[in-house]
């Protein structure tokens, strides 16, 4: 790993340390580098300011949480691995969902959750078939749309229910429901 990521990925778990306290807004780029126990113009080298830091561990840790695992996990392994990670991280998370001036959170949910889903429906769609595909490509938006605003209920109701039982409910309870009314 390079020196330019380890000090970024050190900013970003100072960040993301202080964002599970306080709100977004609160927290000022001398606070996280005091965190970090590093230079204030160390920030500036990596980020341009904190909503860029922000949308830097949205994209990072959706790619290593899910985009990462499509093709070398069963899908409904990530599934879990996904519930239990925002398990482990809902307090950020939940101050996360509260920035409204710029969200990139579930954008980037979105997008690995449709790859997730594209790859999981290939097995039930050949898309050489253009009619296939375009059903394909509805489910797949669908299915991804609707994790995400369960994962963001989830996420803002404090995770109440276990990560295994909510993936167990999406996985087996919820789409092999839809499967059998095929």
């Amino acid at each position: 790993m390079d020196q330019s990521l380890i000090t970024k990925k050190i900013i970003a778990n100072a960040f993301k340390s202080l964002m599970q306290k306080e709100s977004f807004v609160k927290i000022s780029v001398s606070e996280i580098m005091k965190t970090a126990d590093m230079r204030r113009q160390t920030f500036y080298y990596h980020f341009q300011d904190k909503y860029e830091l922000l949308e830097w561990v949205f994209k990072t840790e959706s790619k290593e949480n899910i985009s990462d695992l499509i093709g070398y996990e069963r899908w409904d392994i990530i599934m879990k691995q996904i519930f239990i990670y925002f398990d482990r991280e809902q307090d950020f998370y939940k101050n996360a969902l509260a920035v409204s001036e710029q969200n990139g959170f579930i954008e980037y949910l979105y997008s690995n959750l449709k790859s997730l889903f594209s790859r999981a429906l290939d097995d039930i769609y050949h898309t050489a078939d253009k009619e296939n595909l375009e059903n394909r490509n509805l489910i797949t938006s669908f299915l991804s749309h609707g994790l995400v605003g369960v994962i963001k209920d989830w996420i803002q109701s404090g995770c109440e229910i276990s990560p295994e039982a909510m993936a167990e409910y999406m996985y087996t309870d919820l789409l092999n429901k839809m499967h059998d009314k095929e």
